[in-house]
């Protein structure tokens, strides 16, 4: 696709390159911003300059009136034409962010964004509200506001820019804590992925990660068909109404799914860690802690009924380190979520020595 096709596609016209002297101030204002807000990345803010003045910048007129878009297909950003550079708001620092994923393979192509892979098609979703994350954090503007969407209310940080998936990865760095997927996002790394799997069991992580995917394109399908709806007569759009409120139900089922995923994947392994009194403490706190984090619709229960079934798992440790000091016992439908043990059978020092050579010569 030709650029002029491309930047037409994505809505640009009437474009401006920007001088060097503004794409500077800009450089600056991103670099500084990011180092004060995530200093636990030792993030170089010379080096962040340094690469984000290297893009070219322009202003456009913004036909969905966006603030800004990153087009990787030439390497450079859009402003809109009415945003004021000196002060820039969360979606354009969201874009910035985009620049800073790219990874390109050995022949320049664009490989990979942060968490979204591109040569596998995942992460897409996953990757658009980390980023969101990092820009709403970086802005230090962002307040925590009650949304409802869809059916199903929940605190939002982000309450324009893709609430439900940053409020589900919000409950997903309750475990992880914040720096696996910060750096993972800046730096397109596994720190996140591998943080949350031993937070919680094998695959849940990709499982989660498909339906973050699934619930994005049925809201990118969702927005498509209300525009429809706009301009299509009264008889076809009862079909199109039809389909939007099938589509809305879809949205919530997808949430809640990946939600209930996170809850029982997460607590049932940090149940397993729980050894002392104390850590019985620890648990029943962060369970009442992640009702802050919970996305609420209508005659949800999972996460009450979750909570009064692991009471009871909890009753039964609380019983074992009174009696024994030790955990002795596991329910069996935590067993699943035990680190996998491997029994060998005891060798003679002779057999020892020739598997040892064996190694050696042959690589077994």
């Amino acid at each position: 696709m030709g650029i002029n096709l491309l930047l037409k596609k994505e809505g640009l016209d009437n474009i401006q390159k920007l001088d060097t002297l503004q794409i500077n101030k800009i450089a600056s204002y991103i670099s500084e911003k990011l180092c004060k807000s995530f200093p636990e990345l030792h993030l170089a803010q010379s080096a962040l300059f340094i690469q984000i003045s290297r893009l070219d910048m322009y202003t456009a007129t913004m036909l969905d009136n966006s603030s800004a878009k990153y087009v990787y297909g030439n390497n450079s950003i859009y402003f809109n034409e009415n945003l004021d550079l000196s002060n820039m708001d969360i979606p354009a620092i969201h874009e910035c962010i985009h620049y800073l994923q790219e990874f390109k393979d050995p022949k320049g192509k664009v490989t990979k964004l942060g968490i979204y892979d591109l040569s596998e098609g995942t992460g897409l979703a996953m990757n658009e509200a980390a980023v969101q994350l990092l820009a709403t954090r970086t802005s230090n503007s962002a307040t925590l506001d009650t949304v409802t969407y869809y059916g199903m209310s929940f605190i939002s940080e982000s309450p324009e820019y893709y609430p439900l998936e940053c409020a589900l990865l919000s409950q997903m760095m309750f475990f992880t804590g914040d720096e696996p997927l910060y750096f993972s996002t800046l730096y397109g790394s596994p720190m996140f992925e591998r943080a949350f799997t031993s937070n919680s069991k094998e695959n849940i992580f990709f499982e989660i990660e498909i339906l973050f995917d699934k619930l994005l394109d049925i809201e990118t399908d969702l927005i498509s068909l209300s525009q429809k709806l706009q301009s299509t007569s009264f008889e076809k759009s009862k079909i199109l109404q039809m389909q939007i409120e099938t589509k809305k139900k879809s949205i919530t089922s997808l949430c809640i799914k990946a939600q209930n995923k996170i809850i029982e994947n997460c607590f049932k392994r940090r149940f397993m860690n729980i050894e002392t009194f104390d850590d019985i403490r620890d648990f029943e706190n962060d369970l009442r802690d992640f009702q802050d984090l919970l996305i609420i619709s209508p005659n949800y229960t999972f996460y009450n009924e979750f909570c009064e079934k692991i009471s009871q798992d909890i009753a039964f440790k609380k019983d074992q380190i009174i009696k024994y000091g030790k955990i002795i016992d596991i329910p069996k439908e935590y067993s699943s979520y035990l680190p996998i043990a491997t029994t060998t059978k005891k060798m003679s020092k002779i057999k020892e020595i020739i598997a040892t050579l064996k190694d050696f010569i042959w690589g077994e």
